[in-house]
């Protein structure tokens, strides 16, 4: 079982899962491309230097070793980072061995934004921003993969979970009136036949 499995309730289903877009991982390691590209260069340059001092090779050589080890760390967070919608919830979940998770309710969510340009339309990625009945940006999914279906089910999944939280208040709003009723009849404020003639009632609707 993953990492990400165990945040799960009971009940709880994973509906889809992307993380960010390929194109975030280069530009990450953009810059260490370049340096790693200079010291290859460098290294080259060196060794056709009669006169260069001997340790200059090792120095570009630990310093390359460097830059490849910060764009494996690069490649791990990448990897470690994911966004999921489940049936009750949208997780963004992050780190390598520390780990973060920012968790949205889909009851809570009021709207759903996507934003995409059109490099993120040809390649397939773009920003989805999660709002709260306050119009309060809570969650921010910057250039994640296949954006639409990611913001597909989780519209799917708040329509599924609406229906359902509906009749959970009205199994409420019920118990509390069955509650309020048994009262009134323990008072004596009404008789056993308006009891039951208003328990029936009630049961009816629930």
């Amino acid at each position: 079982m993953g990492y990400t499995e165990k945040l799960l309730g009971a009940n709880e289903k994973i509906l889809n899962r992307t993380r960010r877009h390929p194109f975030t991982l280069l530009s990450r390691m953009f810059k260490e491309l370049i340096i790693l590209a200079v010291l290859i260069t460098g290294f080259v340059a060196i060794r056709q230097w009669q006169e260069a001092p001997p340790f200059f090779p090792y120095v570009l050589a630990g310093l390359a070793v460097l830059t490849l080890l910060s764009m494996l760390g690069d490649l791990f967070r990448w990897h470690n980072e994911a966004y999921l919608v489940t049936t009750h919830r949208v997780l963004h979940v992050n780190g390598v061995f520390s780990k973060r998770i920012l968790d949205s309710s889909l009851n809570k969510i009021n709207d759903v934004i996507l934003q995409q340009s059109w490099l993120g339309r040809i390649f397939g990625y773009g920003t989805i921003k999660i709002l709260t009945a306050s119009d309060e940006v809570i969650n921010t999914l910057d250039r994640i993969s296949n954006p639409i279906a990611f913001k597909q089910a989780m519209l799917n999944a708040k329509a599924d979970l609406e229906p359902s939280a509906g009749i959970q208040a009205v199994q409420a709003s019920s118990t509390q009136l069955l509650e309020e009723l048994a009262q009134l009849k323990s008072r004596n404020m009404i008789t056993e036949e308006e009891y039951q003639e208003k328990r029936k009632e009630i049961l009816r609707r629930m």
